[in-house]
């Protein structure tokens, strides 16, 4: 009885730890955002592999956000030549940011607060996005305007 109820404990471990652990939706300040097919999913805070494009955000409290929205733009200058300034609308909240032009990526990041939390995006695509137009259809689940 022993080794029929420690195998049966091994088996359950097995086909629980054995399942793939595929993260279907995103999750952007409680907006359930669906991770779009042939896309993946790094975590509920992160996508990549996405037509070439990845966006991840981070959560933090207002001093913080600062600090490390800041701290991100002057590393990333240092290394860029062309730094503009964006504005996008994400769930009704504008957020600014700089757009970095290096070689074939543009890369975005962009702070505010939805829903009362701070956050900062990291946004990378091989497309420039300088208004709705260029949004293509999975980023345009993240953001309402830009400019």
């Amino acid at each position: 009885m022993k080794n029929i109820f420690t195998i049966v404990l091994f088996l359950t471990a097995l086909n629980f730890y054995g399942q793939d652990n595929k993260v279907s939706f995103l999750n952007l300040v409680g907006n359930n955002i669906q991770v779009p097919r042939g896309c993946e999913a790094v975590s509920e805070y992160e996508l990549q592999a996405c037509n070439g494009t990845s966006i991840k955000w981070d959560y933090y409290t207002d001093d913080m956000l600062s600090a490390v929205f800041d701290a991100t733009i002057s590393a990333f200058a240092e290394g860029s030549a062309a730094k503009t300034e964006v504005k996008f609308t994400s769930f009704g909240s504008e957020l600014k940011g700089f757009k970095f032009k290096t070689g074939n990526t543009y890369q975005f990041f962009l702070r505010g607060t939805i829903k009362d939390q701070p956050l900062m995006i990291n946004l990378g695509t091989p497309n420039d996005i300088a208004s709705e137009d260029d949004l293509d259809g999975f980023l345009s689940l993240f953001f309402d305007k830009v400019g």
